[in-house]
């Protein structure tokens, strides 16, 4: 029982028993701006993993996401790799929401049997620095000191926040269709690379980018408030949530929630489709705790509940069954992957 019990602690995408509650600070929506505005490129069409027959003399952010085909977001092509604990600061979490932003990144940015005269070892850097969400830099907050010793002693790397997305190539059909050859892209991602930062050598690979993401997500004030609560939420909340959700796969916008089990037992998945009938709508969702094969979050149009058994049963020991409170976040990180889209669009249509 005690080896349960710590399974299920390791896998939790926990928010820290000591975090403060607060309302619904929670939600990070993104600023409101107009994603139907048009670009004539020229008359061309283009076509490749993401998208079918986009055309470019109406290039729009809409436009490309109406055009993503249909098996664009397939399980198959879900990275091969299983959520795992970490000590961040004085707490254990695990990497489930960097994972989950991670996946919706990639899911936008990667072009799949796209030939390339790049090495993967060459492509991995940027890619590591999509991952973490910035770039290093070495600062010293005692620059002007004259005592080299302690100049040397407050130098510190810190991240600078990424300035822009960037699509990549990929040579194969996934990420995990050649992951264990040695120059694979994936393989790159995981063994890495040592960059030098002012002549401070970081060895920078998947793991570690991820671990570091998870935590600038996790300890954010923002999200204290999706740790006031004991489970699930309001029926009018989860209404509201549950269009947003609707919404948002219609049009191919992939989707973050925060799947909220109890105050220390929550997570992140990635909401990709849906199917509803008049009792019940299911979701198709990345979960990285299984991320061979997608999951399914229900909602029950009677109880304006949300359900995910086979989910929590991954981070939940008891009543999995139970009712979750379920939270849209990071919205605000989807402008960066669009303007991305559109300036790969820009160029594939000239």
């Amino acid at each position: 029982m005690l080896k349960l019990v710590k399974t299920a602690v390791l896998f939790l995408c926990a928010f820290a028993t000591a975090m403060a509650a607060t309302a619904d600070r929670a939600y990070a929506w993104g600023k409101k701006r107009s994603t139907s505005a048009s670009e004539f490129i020229s008359n061309k069409r283009v076509t490749d993993s993401l998208v079918q027959d986009l055309t470019c003399n109406k290039l729009s952010i809409e436009g490309i996401y109406y055009r993503i085909k249909a098996d664009a977001f397939h399980e198959s092509r879900n990275m091969p790799i299983t959520n795992w604990p970490f000590r961040s600061g004085v707490a254990t979490i695990a990497g489930c929401w960097a994972l989950s932003s991670t996946q919706r990144m990639i899911s936008y940015m990667a072009r799949y049997n796209e030939p390339t005269s790049l090495r993967m070892d060459q492509i991995s850097p940027g890619l590591l620095n999509q991952i973490r969400g910035g770039t290093l830099e070495l600062v010293n907050d005692n620059h002007n000191n004259d005592n080299y010793a302690l100049r040397s002693s407050s130098e510190r790397i810190i991240t600078r926040s990424l300035k822009a997305n960037s699509v990549f190539p990929v040579p194969t059909n996934s990420l995990a269709e050649d992951k264990w050859h040695t120059n694979s892209l994936w393989m790159r991602l995981l063994e890495g690379y040592v960059e030098n930062v002012d002549g401070k050598n970081v060895h920078r690979h998947f793991r570690a980018e991820i671990e570091e993401n998870q935590a600038r997500h996790f300890f954010r004030a923002a999200n204290i408030g999706m740790g006031a609560g004991s489970g699930d939420r309001s029926a009018s909340k989860n209404q509201e949530t549950v269009a947003t959700m609707r919404r948002n796969a219609d049009t191919k916008r992939l989707t973050l929630v925060n799947l909220r089990a109890g105050r220390t037992a929550q997570h992140i998945v990635m909401v990709k489709s849906y199917k509803a009938t008049n009792d019940m709508i299911t979701f198709t969702v990345y979960d990285s705790n299984q991320p061979s094969k997608d999951q399914l979050l229900y909602y029950s149009v009677k109880n304006s509940a949300f359900y995910a058994p086979d989910i929590v049963s991954r981070f939940v020991l008891e009543n999995t069954s139970r009712s979750l409170g379920v939270y849209v976040v990071d919205e605000d990180e989807r402008e960066m992957l669009e303007d991305a889209m559109m300036a790969h669009y820009r160029i594939k249509c000239r």
